[in-house]
């Protein structure tokens, strides 16, 4: 069909080598149109469903708050979940899991959280160094939760706004 065969002449090299070089081109040519991605494949596709979503903005929303509010609340939550379970999971590492167990509820706010002489007293310490013990522990708190905001920022520059924010939608009275 493509009279590839005009132009062919004893001059320009053997038969052989010029029917060799199109059955190369040709095997290219289907391997490349074989390994092509056409309108997205290899991406498994995630369904959005309209009314999924309705339904899980309407129980979200049980104080009269804003779609952008309720999803800012949502991510500052996410946040904090997984900062706080890197948290649990290094001090399991390191063989500290009581510890973690006593005073993370006690650092995170929890609604039955120990007081300080409970904790010691759970713990086996003093006061003084269960106090200690939570200082450090918000201490690599707000750094595992730095680096999860990194995770989500495009520079480093943008990290203490993305902080700030953060912590205004935990400290910020809810608003419609």
């Amino acid at each position: 069909e493509a009279d590839r065969f005009e132009g062919l002449s004893e001059e320009n090299g053997r038969f052989r080598s010029w029917l060799l070089a199109c059955l190369h081109n040709f095997m290219r040519s289907n391997w490349r149109d074989l390994a092509r991605q056409k309108r997205g494949g290899g991406v498994s596709h995630l369904s959005i469903d309209r009314d999924l979503g309705e339904a899980w903005l309407e129980s979200s929303s049980t104080d009269d708050l804003s779609p952008d509010r309720v999803f800012d609340r949502r991510w500052a939550a996410a946040i904090m979940e997984r900062a706080l379970e890197e948290l649990s999971h290094s001090y399991q590492r390191e063989g500290r899991e009581e510890l973690a167990e006593v005073l993370i509820p006690l650092i995170a706010g929890a609604e039955l959280r120990p007081s300080y002489t409970e904790a010691a007293n759970r713990l086996s310490i003093t006061e003084s160094n269960a106090r200690v013990a939570a200082f450090r522990m918000r201490k690599r708190l707000r750094g595992l939760i730095r680096d999860e905001v990194a995770a989500t920022v495009s520079s480093p520059a943008e990290v203490d706004a993305e902080l700030a924010e953060l912590f205004a939608l935990f400290s910020a009275p809810p608003t419609a």
